[in-house]
């Protein structure tokens, strides 16, 4: 009986010995972190002597050259549409008023001005009648520009006539006044609804104003006409006027 009890206390000490060791497991503080967990960073500061160190930009104001600007001295200043008086006013330039400069002529005594009262375009103001300040030895200088027919009017006399039909031929008066705006020497020549053209001799303009010419033109048979005047240089333009005959039997 003893045998199998000392036996039995033998067997039991032989299993104990290949049980798992419970100890020998990794303990939780060797596990790898969870792959979604992150270190949070630490900022790194900086001194304020070493943010006052760093190079800034410097900002270096540009000036923009003044407009060069004319001003009458002491009265309202024609402003005409070549540097001289022999060219039409185009514009004035009133007390108070200042005009942007833009060129001078070779001899710097008339200003290429935005003309005062329509700036799209430009005129020229006499140097001796106008202060300027700015930057004026810098302005081109800017030629003369031709002289160009601005304007025809023309009148048929009479505008319409009842004649009978057997009492032709009739006669009509056309007259015509031709503007240029300075000195030039105009070609021209009469055009009518017939298919006429008659030459006349050249104009010739001293300084800008109107000259006038005429035509005795003759009629054969009741109708609408027109005759017209035709300038061929120093541009090409034309002024038309019209008439009616009427034939009653």
């Amino acid at each position: 009986m003893l045998r199998r009890i000392v036996l039995t206390i033998f067997v039991l000490m032989l299993t104990s010995c290949n049980l798992p060791n419970q100890t020998t497991g990794t303990p939780p503080s060797a596990l790898a972190p969870d792959s979604t967990s992150q270190a949070l960073s630490t900022p790194t500061l900086i001194p304020i002597e070493t943010l006052l160190a760093l190079p800034t930009a410097t900002f270096v104001p540009t000036s923009t050259p003044r407009a060069a600007l004319a001003s009458p001295i002491n009265q309202l200043v024609n402003c005409r549409y070549g540097p001289s008086t022999a060219y039409a006013v185009v514009g004035n330039l009133e007390i108070g008023g200042q005009a942007e400069v833009v060129g001078k002529n070779i001899d710097v005594t008339w200003w290429r001005v935005k003309n005062p009262d329509d700036p799209s375009t430009f005129c020229w103001l006499a140097a001796s009648v106008v202060d300027v300040i700015g930057n004026v030895d810098a302005m081109p200088v800017v030629a003369t520009p031709p002289a160009l027919v601005s304007n025809i009017s023309i009148r048929i006399d009479p505008p319409s006539m009842n004649v009978s039909c057997n009492s032709f031929p009739h006669y009509v008066t056309a007259n015509a006044d031709i503007t240029a705006n300075g000195p030039a020497i105009v070609t021209w020549r009469w055009e009518t609804s017939e298919g006429e053209t008659i030459d006349r001799g050249a104009l010739q303009y001293f300084e800008s104003g109107s000259l006038s010419v005429f035509l005795n033109y003759t009629v054969n048979t009741g109708k609408d006409y027109w005759i017209q005047v035709h300038i061929l240089a120093p541009n090409d333009v034309t002024g038309r006027g019209t008439f009616k005959v009427i034939c009653v039997p």
